[in-house]
Parts: C-alpha cells; sequence; structure tokens
C-alpha cells in the first residue's frame, strides 16, 4: 500500500491494522525514533453483538439489502463507521524511557479528519468493519486503514 494522502495534503504512512483480526486489536510501531502503541476498538451498541450469524435490522450498512454467495449463504454484514449504533476508538500510548508509558491520544475517529497529537498526525479514512469482526476474527470483510505521519515536517 502507498502512502494515504489526508485532506490537508499531508502524506501518511501505513499504520498495520489488520481488519481479519478482528477489533479490538493491538500494535505498536517504532516511528521517527519513538515506540508508540496502537489500540483500536469498535464501540458498538449491544444489539450488534447479539446474534453475528442474521442480517441485523441497523441503518446505515454499506451493503444494502443483504449480500450472497453462490451457494446462497447471506455474507456478513459491514458498516463504514460511524454508524449511530458503532464508532471506532483509536488510543495511543508513548513509550518512555523509564519501561512506563503514556495516553497521548483516545478518542473516537470519523473518516476526513486528522488528528494532531504531539510529535505526530493520524488519519483513518477507511473503516469498514464487519458484525463478524467485532471481538472475532476472520475475513468477514472488515476494512480499517489508518496512516501516521510527523506533525511537522
Amino acid at each position: 500500500m502507498g502512502p494515504l494522502i489526508g485532506a490537508s495534503g499531508r502524506a501518511y504512512g501505513p499504520l498495520p491494522i489488520d481488519g481479519d483480526q478482528g477489533f479490538p486489536q493491538a500494535f505498536g510501531l517504532v516511528f521517527a525514533g519513538q515506540t508508540y502503541r496502537f489500540r483500536l476498538y469498535v464501540n458498538a451498541s449491544p444489539a450488534l453483538l447479539e446474534d453475528k450469524t442474521h442480517v441485523l435490522d441497523l441503518p446505515f450498512p454499506n451493503t444494502g439489502p443483504p449480500r450472497v454467495n453462490q451457494a446462497g449463504d447471506i455474507l456478513p454484514v459491514t458498516f463504514d463507521l460511524p454508524v449511530p449504533e458503532a464508532f471506532l476508538m483509536v488510543q495511543v500510548e508513548l513509550a518512555l524511557p523509564d519501561g512506563t508509558s503514556r495516553v497521548l491520544f483516545l478518542r473516537k475517529v470519523v473518516t476526513g479528519l486528522e488528528y494532531e497529537v504531539q510529535d505526530i498526525a493520524l488519519v483513518f479514512p477507511q473503516q469498514r468493519v464487519a458484525v463478524r469482526n467485532l471481538n472475532g476474527q476472520g475475513a468477514f470483510g472488515s476494512q480499517v486503514t489508518g496512516g501516521i505521519a510527523p506533525r511537522w515536517a
């Protein structure tokens, strides 16, 4: 994947987010000589977690009517976040020299916005999450992309 370009024109390097790992997920990243720990999770209505095997009657599914494969199986429902019932939360911690860490960033993220915190800038332009990837792993169609860049160039 090439660089992501934010609305400001800033080029972002990709974050190693893997939708198939499901949400929540966490990973470490060394960037510009600093070690960061990222944690991503979906804050979701309990209705999304009740039964992950049927199509839920919720607004804004990106798929419209249920999609089916050639065998007639209903494919997992995915949503482009945020929706009224769910949104993506991102936490970023900075590892400190004494072995502790400090939370730099903890917030709901929205597509199209760029976030600046201390020496880094973040962007999350795609937030498609499959219901079955909420507290579950597998190739169900989740595609979340994020980028990181120096705050000052």
